[in-house]
């Protein structure tokens, strides 16, 4: 199998190992598929990879429990 040495910012160390196994099997499994669906695939992860869960409507998302975790912070008032 080639192996590739590919600079650019990756961040994957930060999440926890099983998630980062999600990744590689994803991976795995688009490079085992045709062109076509791999394109689609990499569609909707370009579409995912712009998401704001502060902001957007994400399908299957609580976000109404995710701003009581992660509330957007009110802006200082200076007066």
């Amino acid at each position: 199998m080639p192996e590739f040495n590919i600079k650019t910012n990756c961040r994957i160390d930060e999440l926890l190992e099983e998630k980062q196994l999600i990744l590689v099997r994803l991976i795995n499994h688009m490079a085992s598929m045709p062109w076509d669906y791999q394109s689609n695939v990499a569609d909707r992860l370009k579409a995912i990879s712009h998401e704001n869960p502060w902001q957007d409507n994400i399908p299957g998302f609580d976000k109404e429990l995710f701003l009581q975790d992660h509330p957007i912070d009110d802006p200082i008032d200076e007066d």
